[in-house]
């Protein structure tokens, strides 16, 4: 009997062990920064979990100079699964510096964040759990 209960134990400490080992945990949201010929774009999402999401957006030419520009659009999509999202405009919290909210994006996995402002266009990887 104290054998079975030693092996039971154990192997519950086992599962316990792997869960908490693989368990998926949330990254902790990292800037992401892509450059154009022109322009240095830097992507920071507010979540790295999958679900409503917001950007933080900063624009800047090479220099470090805020952008100049009328519009800036961002477009989610998740090419391995044939997902996309309507593109949304960018709204300007100061010069080269823009917020985007409210975004769905409603799967984990590996997105891709298309933003352009005029003829200048980049695809920032998100990875979301």
């Amino acid at each position: 009997m104290k054998r079975y209960l030693l092996g039971a134990s154990a192997a519950v400490i086992a599962v316990v062990g792997a869960l908490f080992v693989l368990w998926p945990r949330s990254v902790e949201a990292q800037p992401h920064l892509a450059e154009s010929g022109q322009l240095r774009f830097v992507l920071t999402p507010a979540s790295t979990k999958s679900g409503v999401n917001s950007f933080d957006l900063r624009i800047t030419d090479r220099a470090g100079n805020p952008a100049q520009g009328a519009e800036v659009v961002v477009e989610p999509a998740m090419p391995q699964m044939g997902h996309a999202i309507a593109p949304i405009t960018a709204g300007p919290s100061e010069p080269g510096h823009y917020q985007v909210g409210n975004v769905e994006l409603f799967m984990a996995g590996q997105w891709e964040i298309t933003v352009s402002l005029e003829a200048e266009r980049v695809v920032i990887p998100l990875l979301l759990t």
